[in-house]
């Protein structure tokens, strides 16, 4: 899919410790697998009695919960994103992907207006890319402020845009 007229916008690498506590959590729901088997097959449970099906449901009620959460928080941790934009066709994609599976939607846009800077009540700085009927983007968040500078102008001179830089609310202005 890579051609001319195809521009691929990677997030950046996740860290290290990121990355382990999505491999613990994936861990833990495997354990936690095994735990519903052991609990529906070997402790011998009759699930034809009524008495011995509610305290299996019981057990197992509390497992599932934490199966759940433990591979939902897993996928979040683990899931990557990347924007595609098809110039010729004037269409994007938000795709995420964890592994090899990828999933997302094509969507329109009219012209690219620019890259946006700001700084969000937390003190996070978000790189936005903006089209021209005020849409935006959220691409990468960033702890540094010359990291989400550098991102920004990667991404300006890709596209050929300016980058508007708000970090400061009160005071934005266009970079050269």
């Amino acid at each position: 899919m890579k051609s001319a007229d195809t521009l691929i916008l990677n997030q950046m690498t996740r860290s290290l410790i990121v990355r382990i506590l999505a491999a613990l959590l994936f861990t833990f729901a495997c354990f936690l697998l095994f735990l519903i088997y052991f609990i529906t097959f070997k402790i011998g449970y009759d699930l034809s009695k009524e008495r011995d099906f509610v305290s299996w449901g019981k057990d197992l009620k509390s497992v599932l919960v934490f199966l759940i959460l433990a591979i939902g928080l897993g996928f979040y941790l683990a899931k990557r994103k990347r924007i595609i934009f098809n110039t010729k066709t004037h269409k994007y994609k938000v795709e995420y992907y964890l592994g090899p599976f990828y999933w997302g939607n094509w969507s329109d846009y009219e012209a690219l207006k620019m890259v946006g800077i700001f700084k969000n009540s937390k003190g996070i700085y978000e790189v936005n890319i903006w089209f021209t009927n005020s849409r935006h983007l959220k691409f990468e968040r960033f702890h540094n402020e010359e990291d989400a500078l550098a991102e920004a102008k990667y991404i300006a001179e890709l596209f050929t845009l300016k980058v508007w830089n708000a970090s400061d609310p009160t005071n934005g202005y266009y970079l050269d």
